[in-house]
């Protein structure tokens, strides 16, 4: 299985239930990625800034997500592939809303 480290800024579109943030969908490279699972989902900190991880399956591939608690930002961090994944330089991706 191939890794990509990445840290680009990406769109998530997520639901609310019984205090959970469950992503549902995510932007990336101009591509939007239906999540089919969320497989794991831990905290951790960043200078003292709490972040939210999730390790989710989309396509047949498997990618973390990062939520920024403090600016409210979301950052695609690695993706797992199955096959060579081309990733993009750098990617300009709009914000919904």
């Amino acid at each position: 299985m191939k890794q990509e480290r990445l840290k680009e800024p990406i769109d998530v579109a997520v639901w609310f239930s019984q205090g959970k943030v469950i992503p549902r969908h995510f932007r990336w490279a101009m591509r939007t990625y239906a999540v089919d699972q969320v497989n794991q989902r831990w905290t951790g900190k960043n200078g003292g800034i709490q972040i939210l991880y999730f390790a989710v399956s989309a396509v047949g591939n498997a990618y973390k997500l990062a939520f920024n608690t403090k600016e409210l930002t979301w950052q695609l961090e690695e993706v797992y592939a199955s096959y060579d994944v081309k990733v993009p330089g750098i990617v300009k991706v709009t914000q919904l809303g």
